[in-house]
């Protein structure tokens, strides 16, 4: 700690060089381009922490270099611009929706899935300001072509994908490249076509460069195609021909005005044709054109966001002013959770509508901070300045609106929170002139006033705010790749889940969910009395003040309950799943699980009243009937269990090893070996069929019992 002083102070040396300050800028934010491409696999959720952590770093050095250089050069201070004005106001107004929401810690720091929150939020309020001071017109050219060249080496890794020389991360057909989401490569692209159409328009002299800038295109909308994202797809198109329509009245380019004309009756044979075609062969043997055609009302009404965007309005129903805080969608789907939904991922924390996740995050202010960007962007586009032309005008009203259509199926990311805040901080720059703010601090003022604070600020915000969850995510992944070893193994685990738990708030909820997920392989190896007493102490404690910490949370008071059911501990699990039916009561899964507990307690009634809730909510889910069944078998209640053996498919109910268990341990023979006796029949080639035949032999000889 005594070297921490000194590093500060020759640091501060150091910086004091208003050329080494420029430089520290520049490399810093010509290398953010190529962070889409970082993944670290010693981290947990590597494809999102690998680019948000370096992105922090980054941005928290060039803005602490940024703070001294702007105090001694004025001309790098921000400019006055509607933009800034619009975005200081969104900074504002969702701190402010967080600090008042209904958890505050969550929302500022949010979680390794999603890396967002406030801190974020933060993080792109300062690249904005740094780019936007910083980058003159020639640096705005360097800066947006490396981000193109950085695009060309994505289109690359996709098609390395596409030829199955690299591996798709989701899964599947459609391309992720190394952001490992299809969606997120999709707005990625989008981004870059329009910004490469935009340098491919105003190259009128070098011919070499404008074939590249077009090649590099058409390689863009070839990836953008085959991750086959519907949103971002049809935005591109609908924000071309808003290019096209626009620049029918380009009175600095009649070329410009017939290229339009050309390209909107393309548009409309394209679309046309499509229409006619979409129930032909070719479409539909096409895994990306027959995501197109297959768009239906039926589908609508079975996907996740015809059920999340109806509750996202409750919520907002709820909270309208300033809402629930960033990252409490979750409050509001627990509140609302629809049982149909059963067959859906199990927890939607996002509504799939990034206006709709703003005004839950933020209220109606929030949302109408957040739109106020686009208008001010729009503005700031169209306003009286030589420094845009027509073309470039177009261009980047065709790119606002394609990313607004595409941003109403989806939510934003980190990469295209970059993307947008760079693109208005570049419309900030080149359609505002350069303010006055006052005159250069002296080289002694800065020297023993900003300098030292921007260095000591620096270090403690790298410190706090990156290497230390880093570290607990480290110890996560390392915790997560022991604790199934027997011995040495989990004793490791044990040691990593306990750094991870202590060492950083950001990422805790997801170590909690592991330290208790993890806990029944751990306390049933091989370790000392003491020390898987020790671990349940530790586990208990943390999952209990986790529950605590978020009492509205559905999702902890069953983790909890799930935790307590499996060690034993069934009171105390009954409690916790019982706050979890009142925060979420159309959950199927919340009466499952306590009806399990009664199970293990001994209490069938009870047990089979949950397994009845939950089978009634949405009859059609099989797994609930299934355990409707296991609890009719239990109470003994045959005209219940003759009912519900008819209602499931045979192939279903004799292959569910849970039904002859619970047939075995209930004693009824009579049934199990009729159930056995059909699989044997549907199965004649049954791989288990000598053992399942002599098992049968074994019931009637009376040999198991």
């Amino acid at each position: 700690m005594l070297a921490f002083p000194r590093i500060c102070f020759y640091y501060t040396i150091l910086l004091m060089n208003k050329n080494i300050l420029k430089w520290v800028i520049y490399i810093g934010l010509f290398l953010i381009p190529f962070v889409p491409f970082l993944v670290y696999s010693s981290l947990f959720f590597p494809f999102i922490t690998s680019k948000a952590f370096t992105f922090r770093i980054i941005v928290e050095i060039i803005f602490g270099a940024w703070i001294i250089l702007a105090a001694l050069a004025p001309e790098f201070r921000p400019r006055k611009s509607i933009i800034l004005y619009s975005l200081l106001a969104f900074v504002f107004i969702i701190g402010l929706a967080d600090v008042f929401g209904v958890a505050p810690m969550k929302s500022f720091w949010s979680n390794y899935e999603r890396m967002e929150g406030f801190i974020t939020i933060l993080h792109l309020g300062a690249l904005f300001l740094v780019i936007g001071s910083v980058l003159k017109e020639k640096g705005w050219k360097w800066w947006w072509n490396t981000s193109l060249i950085a695009s060309a080496l994505m289109i690359i890794y996709g098609l390395f994908q596409l030829m199955g020389l690299a591996e798709v991360h989701q899964g599947g057909v459609r391309l992720d490249g190394s952001i490992g989401n299809a969606s997120y490569l999709a707005v990625y692209m989008l981004f870059h076509i329009f910004i490469a159409m935009m340098f491919f328009l105003r190259e009128n002299k070098n011919t070499v460069l404008k074939w590249t800038y077009g090649v590099l295109i058409f390689g863009q909308v070839f990836i953008l195609y085959y991750t086959a994202t519907r949103g971002a797809i049809l935005g591109l198109l609908g924000g071309l021909l808003i290019i096209a329509l626009l620049n029918l009245r380009n009175k600095e380019d009649r070329g410009m005005q017939k290229t339009s004309m050309i390209g909107i009756a393309l548009f409309v044979v394209l679309v046309g044709g499509f229409l006619l075609m979409r129930d032909s062969a070719f479409i539909k043997s096409s895994s990306v054109l027959s995501r197109f055609s297959n768009i239906n009302l039926a589908e609508i009404k079975t996907e996740g966001r015809s059920f999340v965007w109806p509750i996202a309005v409750q919520g907002i129903k709820e909270r309208p002013l300033l809402g629930w805080g960033q990252d409490n969608f979750n409050y509001v789907f627990n509140e609302h959770y629809d049982p149909k939904m059963y067959r859906l991922e199990p927890w939607f924390d996002r509504a799939h509508n990034i206006f709709l996740d703003w005004a839950i995050a933020g209220g109606i202010l929030g949302l109408l901070a957040y739109l106020s960007l686009y208008v001010t962007l729009l503005i700031s586009i169209w306003r009286k300045s030589e420094e845009l032309s027509y073309i470039d005008r177009s261009v980047l009203t065709g790119l606002l609106a394609g990313y607004f259509f595409h941003n109403f199926f989806v939510f934003d990311h980190l990469v295209s929170y970059i993307l947008f805040v760079s693109v208005l901080a570049y419309v900030h720059a080149r359609s505002h002139k350069q303010s006055e703010w006052g005159v250069a601090l002296s080289q002694e003022k800065t020297f023993y006033f900003v300098a030292p604070v921007v260095v000591v600020l620096l270090g403690f915000g790298i410190y706090f705010i990156n290497i230390k969850p880093i570290n607990a995510n480290t110890n996560l992944i390392l915790g997560l790749q022991t604790y199934q070893i027997e011995g040495a193994g989990k004793l490791k685990a044990m040691d990593y889940f306990k750094k991870a738990y202590n060492e950083s708030r950001l990422g805790r909820p997801e170590v909690v969910e592991w330290i208790v997920s993890s806990a029944p392989s751990i306390l049933g190896g091989t370790l000392s009395v003491e020390e898987k007493n020790s671990y349940f102490t530790f586990a208990k404690n943390a999952i209990e003040k986790q529950a605590e910490d978020f009492k509205g949370d559905a999702r902890y008071q069953l983790l909890a309950g799930a935790f307590f059911s499996k060690t034993g501990q069934l009171d105390e699990a009954i409690t916790y799943l019982k706050r979890a039916q009142e925060l979420i009561p159309g959950k199927q899964q919340v009466y499952i699980e306590l009806g399990s507990a009664y199970i293990n307690k001994g209490d069938s009634v009870n047990a089979l009243e949950n397994f009845k809730k939950a089978y009634e909510m949405a009859p059609d889910n099989m797994d609930a009937k299934m355990i409707y069944l296991i609890g009719a078998i239990y109470v003994g209640d045959r005209i219940l269990t003759d009912k519900l053996i008819k209602e499931i498919p045979e192939e279903t109910l004799v292959t569910d090893t849970r039904i002859t268990s619970v047939l075995l341990e209930t004693k009824n023979y009579t049934t199990l070996i009729k159930l056995l006796e059909r699989r044997l029949a549907l199965h004649p080639e049954d791989p288990n069929k000598d053992q399942i035949e002599k098992y049968i032999k074994d019931i009637q000889n009376g040999t198991i019992k």
